[in-house]
């Protein structure tokens, strides 16, 4: 049997958040509260959507910049997020994007009280 053979996937659930940069503080202290034992931010996110194109980053304006979070948790943990974030998107364009993902060190992603 090689590594590979070894390896287990933990099914858990991802969020993708996309939002203005004046949002980053919001949606940072949302994770924490929710449960999410960590994330990856995403400065200067450009892109096409809805409202048209997004640039990146303006000149020397990190408030109206469009940041990305991703964080990985149980479904508990990222309904809490999401339902957190449905009041944000009724009023500003920004998505957020839930998808199945497995991961290799469970631990890493599941907190002490991680039962949910």
């Amino acid at each position: 049997m090689n590594a590979a053979d070894e390896l287990v996937f933990h099914p858990l659930k991802k969020i993708e958040v996309i939002v203005r940069g004046e949002r980053t503080g919001f949606v940072r202290d949302l994770l924490e509260r929710s449960g999410a034992t960590g994330y990856t931010l995403l400065r200067d996110v450009a892109g096409m959507g809805h409202h048209g194109f997004h640039e990146g980053k303006l000149l020397y304006n990190d408030q109206a910049s469009v940041v990305m979070f991703i964080a990985v948790g149980s479904e508990a943990v990222i309904r809490r997020v999401a339902a957190g974030l449905k009041p944000i998107f009724e009023k500003q364009s920004g998505v957020m994007f839930i998808s199945d993902t497995h991961v290799v060190r469970l631990e890493h992603f599941v907190g002490a009280g991680a039962a949910d």
